[in-house]
């Protein structure tokens, strides 16, 4: 374990983000590997078919891994202020509530698959084979609660390194049981989905067992369910704000994909594939964001604000210089990275790849707004203050929904085919700019706000008997 209110803030920020940096790097290693053996194997349709679907997985991972991550923010307090019976009476709390909400997710998801496919306008030729991956990923929902579960408490309370170790095994079995089910014993899509349910449940135990035999501080007794009106208002607070703000985010991204498949599976294929290379590109971004909110949190409930003053500050410094290195990444090699996802041999292929470049090329000068908003963001929520990045959230879902009514009539609709300029592409360029123009507005908003908020906090530093 780790106790973040100690030590030289850059040096333990760059400590404990580096494992879930790695982790975030084995995660995004699986789904890379998971597309490029479908793709391999199966063709861009079945590419498309598993992008189509992929609003709705990213909403339902979501919601489960924002619930937890909001309610491991007060873990992460208790433990800054050791007070560890309350810490376990926390996690107990956590668990009821985030099985309750699970079980909703998992009957909505499976009786109602149908209808949501076709909210999403996923084409005929496809819709078969998105039904299947989506139907098996959903029914693993509980297995994905508990991973993210177990990780969450570990690393609310600093340990950020086991998580990773049980992440890497996973993966490693995951990129194994995809190439025997899907090119072995050629189970298409469903092999795919049915690996990742099984990588899942395998990470779930491991971890369980190391809490067992190594964290029983955190276990939890029959006598730790105790709920009062106060406490589980604070845990709902943070953890159900959380998942909102990941639900509205996603949310968007349904009506945005909605728009896409409009397009055909050209599009979706080139889409997807870039937006593989940008879930690898801000990697580093999402691992400092994670190190954040618990930095925030500990600190907090400690009572240490300058450190967090300095936390924030060398927090965005990491990003920036990020930011920088993955701008020259896309622009030197974003040809060949899209390359590896789409299948060279089918109808299309340089057309397809030159669209997935074109987008990460858009995106990535932007990356300095992202930075921001995300960094920011993290530390709010880590200071308990959820309600603005919910708003900022709610400003993205209504900018995606001006986007498919407004900004991809605007440059064509649908009449646009794969390629590498503005004018092939048609409507999909305002898909294209949609996000970085958002990014840009977004960061502006919350970096006042963020400013406004540190200057509120104390001035000096809590002493214990203060606490």
């Amino acid at each position: 374990m780790k106790d973040l209110t100690r030590g030289k803030p850059l040096k333990l920020i760059l400590l404990f983000a580096l494992p879930i940096l790695l982790g975030n790097v084995f995660q995004q290693a699986y789904s890379l590997a998971d597309i490029v053996i479908i793709g391999k194997n199966l063709g861009n349709d079945s590419i498309a078919a598993v992008g189509a679907t992929a609003p709705l997985v990213s909403l339902m991972f979501n919601i489960i891994n924002g619930l937890v991550t909001g309610f491991a923010i007060i873990v992460a307090k208790n433990f800054g202020a050791g007070d560890l019976d309350e810490m376990r009476r926390t996690i107990a709390r956590m668990l009821t509530f985030s099985a309750a909400v699970t079980a909703v997710l998992i009957v909505i998801s499976t009786v109602f698959i149908d209808f949501l496919l076709k909210l999403l306008d996923v084409s005929e030729d496809i819709f078969d084979q998105a039904r299947s991956y989506l139907f098996i990923v959903a029914l693993g929902l509980v297995v994905t609660l508990l991973y993210n579960f177990e990780a969450g408490i570990l690393r609310a309370v600093g340990d950020s390194v086991i998580p990773l170790v049980i992440l890497i095994i996973s993966t490693v079995l995951n990129i194994g049981l995809d190439l025997l089910l899907v090119t072995v014993f050629k189970t298409g899509v469903v092999g795919a989905a049915l690996a990742t349910v099984a990588a899942q449940a395998i990470s779930a135990i491991v971890c369980l067992i190391y809490l067992v035999k190594r964290r029983k501080m955190l276990l939890i007794k029959k006598s730790d369910f105790v709920f009062t009106a106060q406490s589980s208002a604070e845990l709902l607070s943070a953890g159900l704000g959380m998942a909102l703000m990941y639900s509205i985010v996603d949310i968007g991204s349904i009506v945005l994909q909605n728009g896409i498949n409009g397009f055909g599976k050209d599009i979706i294929t080139a889409h997807i594939a870039a937006r593989k290379i940008f879930g690898f590109t801000i990697m580093p971004f999402s691992a400092v964001c994670a190190t954040l909110v618990t930095y925030c949190s500990q600190n907090r409930g400690a009572g240490k604000f300058s450190r967090i003053r300095r936390g924030i500050r060398d927090s965005m410094i990491i990003m920036f210089v990020w930011a920088s290195i993955a701008f020259a990444i896309v622009y030197l090699a974003g040809d060949f990275l899209v390359g590896m996802i789409v299948s060279s041999d089918g109808e299309n292929s340089v057309a397809i790849i030159d669209t997935g470049v074109l987008y990460i090329k858009w995106a990535v000068p932007f990356y300095y707004a992202l930075a921001a908003l995300l960094g920011l963001r993290s530390a709010l929520q880590g200071l308990g203050k959820s309600l603005v990045p919910i708003i900022c959230s709610v400003f993205e879902l209504l900018w995606k929904i001006v986007t498919v009514v407004a900004i991809i009539p605007l440059f064509g609709g649908n009449n646009g085919t794969v390629g590498g300029t503005i004018q092939e592409i048609g409507g999909y360029f305002g898909v294209v700019i949609s996000e970085p123009i958002i990014w840009t507005v977004c960061a502006i908003a919350i970096a006042i706000i963020t400013g406004v908020t540190l200057h509120r906090l104390p001035k000096d530093d809590l002493s214990e008997n203060e606490l």
